[in-house]
């Protein structure tokens, strides 16, 4: 198993235009975003099909990762009105070991439309959301070797979190 990081950003207002149109994600959503989990990652990282891929999607709008969040996860579209990135969060990952924040557990972009600044616009978005809904921070997993993500993500002043952060 791959190192994973944990880490927490204040959320803030949007300060800027997004380049591209986005909307809050719609049950009606689940099927083209099993399609672009799947297709997304590299074979096997999203499951063995699309099928196991959409199943994860719905259990993700199910709570299966804590109680979803329709209203601060988010989809950019492309021109045609097609989802081609997604942002899913969550009001409190699962488990003891992640901070009591609103979790993003899931940021996605179609191959064909990544390093347009698609991923920055929705993360950006649902911090904006947050802000908005009172909610003082917003954290996340990634990768530790996944240099393209942390880059991003301290881009947008994310900083490393672990369990002892919040111990008096």
């Amino acid at each position: 198993m791959t190192d994973m990081v944990t880490l927490i950003a204040k959320t803030n207002p949007l300060e800027r235009e997004l380049k591209m149109a986005s909307r809050t994600v719609q049950e009606s959503d689940l099927q083209r975003l099993g399609e672009l989990y799947f297709t997304a990652y590299d074979a096997g990282a999203a499951g063995d099909s699309i099928e196991v891929a959409l199943a994860d999607i719905q259990a993700s709008w199910a709570g299966k990762y804590g109680h979803f969040l329709p209203n601060a996860s988010h989809v950019a579209l492309d021109k045609n009105g097609k989802i081609v990135a997604a942002v899913l969060v969550v009001e409190h990952a699962i488990g003891d070991d992640t901070p009591d924040a609103p979790f993003i557990i899931e940021l996605i972009t179609d191959r064909e439309h990544r390093r347009r600044g698609l991923a920055e616009d929705l993360v950006l978005t649902t911090m904006d959301t947050l802000f908005n809904e009172g909610k003082a921070d917003v954290a996340l997993r990634v990768e530790a070797t996944n240099s393209a993500a942390l880059a991003l993500y301290l881009s947008l002043d994310f900083h490393r979190w672990s369990p002892e952060d919040t111990e008096d």
